[in-house]
């Protein structure tokens, strides 16, 4: 390691928290496409799975609340983050019926404010659909999402 960043290969970078991280200095280097709209995040990505990092980075805190007890649950039984380009803006919780083929969203909580918001709610409404699909859901019930843009 200590060769690779003498040769400026690799670089370390020290987070607020005082642990290093080393990075290839290509991949720093590089510039990315943020403009990639939204994705709403797996509890299993691992982006999320180090909780401490991703509280310095993001300033997000995130947990999954399926195996915190009902009254203590913030966001809901499987809220999932949402990324929208390079910021993690908030969380959405949704069921999917499978019976009826329809995706409900129970709860959305922005906890960032989002710059463009008629951009951000279509790229929600894409990211439903495909997100219904991937639960073998042909139709997404929005009514909570609707509500929400509506009073923004």
């Amino acid at each position: 390691l200590k060769e690779q960043i003498d040769a400026g290969v690799v670089s370390a970078i020290k987070l607020a928290d005082g642990q290093n991280l080393y990075v290839d200095v290509t991949a720093i280097e590089q510039q990315l496409d943020t403009d990639f709209g939204l994705k709403i995040l797996s509890p299993f990505d691992n982006s999320l799975i180090h909780r401490d990092r991703l509280t310095s980075l993001f300033e997000f805190d995130y947990r999954i609340e399926c195996y915190v007890p009902a009254a203590k649950r913030v966001f809901g039984y499987f809220c999932l983050p949402i990324l929208y380009q390079n910021e993690l803006v908030g969380r959405v919780d949704c069921k999917a019926h499978r019976t009826v083929k329809e995706l409900e969203v129970i709860s959305l909580h922005l906890e960032k404010t989002v710059k463009d918001k008629e951009h951000f709610f279509f790229e929600l409404d894409q990211e439903l659909q495909r997100f219904a699909a991937f639960n073998q859901c042909s139709n997404v019930n929005d009514k909570v999402v609707k509500l929400i843009r509506s009073k923004l």
